[in-house]
This record gives C-alpha cells, structure tokens and sequence, in this order.
C-alpha cells in the first residue's frame, strides 16, 4: 500500500475518438460538474471506491467527483494513483481524491487505510465494493488458485471491505453501500462457473446486510451489470465479435452498455433519492436479464 496521494492536477487523459451507439460509445466519457449541488444530495459526501482505476470502477470514481463527492480509491494497480490524479484534473473544481495501492485480499492493508482516514480525520458516507476478478476456463479446468483468487477478490475481498469500512458509516445519516455484483447472478455462463458462484453469493449478502443494517441507518444494495464496454471486455469483443452481435441481438436495448450508465445507478444508490431502497440488486444490462442468452 502506498501513502495517500493527495490532490495534484495531472495532465489530460486522452478521450477515446467517438463509436458506432451499438458498441457503448466512447470510453471514459462524462459531463463535468454533472449534478453537482443537485437533489440527489452528494455534494460534500465522501465515497470509498475500490477497483476504482479502471473500467465500470473508473467511471464510478469519476461520477462521484463530478456530483461533488470526495473520493477514496483503493486499487492494486501501481498506477492508481497517476490515474486518480488524471481524473481529477478532468473535473472542473474537484473535490479532493485520495488513492492507495492495495488488494482488498490483504485485509491488513485496509486497516491501514481505515486507520489513515481516522487519523487524518476524513469522514466516510458511501462504501463502494467493486473490485473484482474473472476468468474464461471450462469449470473443470479451472486451478484451485485459480478459483481461490476469485472467490477471496469477489467474495471475501467485499466482506473484508464492509467489515472495515462500515463501521466508519453507521450513524452518520443516510449511509451508503452499493455492491457490484452482475447480470450473470440470475442465470449461468459457461465458461465462468467461479465467478458466477461469487457473484451469485453478493445478492445473498446484500439482502442479509440490508436487514441487519438497516436499523443502523445504512442502506445496502448492488448493481448487476450486464455486457459493458471496458478496456477488458473490448479485446474479447475483438476476438469473438459473433459473441458480441449476439449479446446485442439479445438485449432489449440492442446494444452494448457503458460504464458510465452502470456509474449513473451506483451514484443514485448511493444518493438521497434512493433512500428508501435497500437489500435490491439492480441490473445495468440493457434487458439481458429479462429474457435472452449470454454471450
């Protein structure tokens, strides 16, 4: 874990030229000052974010700043903290934001940072468990290394993140968690057994947290993203594009969501309009989850 990096302006990232509506549009896209001081109340609210530097996590951490947020992005990229402060410079008058290199396996590691936050006196309204990890293996063939890896990220690493951090939430008025858990919990995949598992798991922990939590003043729901486009699912949409047509042919929407459009659900999950909503998981999947086949 490295220390706090601490609001620097960074250079510009480059944004990604714009493409065809039915892959997602463009990367990393977003509208500075988007709801800022609006009804949804986020202005001046610290959200914790992890796998926050890339892909759906990104464009949660950069939906937050926007809204006027303070953020808290803990991520096991090296590189995190260059991102974070990239990010931040994209915002008209940011909030602060706040990086550390970690695994949400390493539960030291986020004591450390829950220690930091108590020390330097930064208080927390919004938990956000996002970190996760996948692989495409024929189930048998997966190594139990494998599969321990994925179910201590997606499963494990969530508790280890909720444990530490929620105590930090409870009491301190219209608190906050929103899971990301996934379309694939509501029916199976080939090829993704473990991580089905994982995230399957997540819509029990939610509806369990939502109940023992909720006198607590916290709230507790997820997102079930469906097929999006991020850095890591555009080099298997290259390598199998009939799987892509068939993932737009099966959805309502007939297209490929974004991340962005999964981060506008997390920011209203974790807003003051969503503040009689709690143990549900919301799915960003355009209707693949209605009726239809994965890809």
């Amino acid at each position: 874990m490295n220390d706090a990096e601490f609001p620097v302006a960074g250079s510009h990232r480059t944004r990604c030229a714009a493409e065809d509506r039915l892959y997602g549009g463009p990367l990393g896209g977003g509208t500075k000052g988007f709801m800022r001081n609006s009804w949804l109340g986020l202005n001046g609210r610290t959200a914790l974010i992890t796998g926050g530097a890339r892909g759906i996590g990104h464009a949660i951490a950069r939906r937050f700043l926007e809204a006027g947020s303070q953020i808290i992005v803990i991520d096991r990229n090296r590189e995190t903290a260059e991102i974070v402060k990239s990010l931040r410079a994209e915002i008209a008058d940011p909030p602060n934001a706040w990086s550390f290199v970690a695994d949400v396996r390493d539960r030291t590691a986020l004591d450390r940072i829950r220690d930091w936050l108590i020390a330097e006196d930064i208080p927390l309204d919004i938990v956000i468990p996002n970190a996760g990890v996948n692989t495409r293996l024929p189930a048998l063939d997966v190594p139990a290394e494998t599969v321990r890896e994925i179910v201590e990220t997606n499963l494990v690493g969530v508790i280890s993140t909720l444990q530490v951090f929620v105590p930090l939430i409870m009491g301190r008025g219209e608190a906050r968690v929103v899971i990301t858990s996934s379309a694939i919990a509501v029916y199976g995949m080939v090829l993704r057994a473990p991580y089905t598992a994982t995230k399957a798991g997540l819509s029990g922990l939610v509806r369990s947290l939502a109940i023992e939590w909720g006198p607590n003043g916290v709230t507790v729901n997820a997102v079930g993203p469906g097929v999006i486009r991020t850095p890591l699912t555009e080099a298997y949409m290259e390598q199998f594009p009939e799987k892509t047509r068939a993932a737009i042919t099966n959805s309502a929407l007939r297209r490929i969501g974004t991340p962005e459009e999964v981060a506008d659900v997390v920011v209203f999950l974790a807003s003051r309009a969503s503040r009689f909503i709690t143990g549900q998981t919301i799915y960003v999947d355009g209707g693949l989850s209605a009726g239809g086949d994965w890809w």
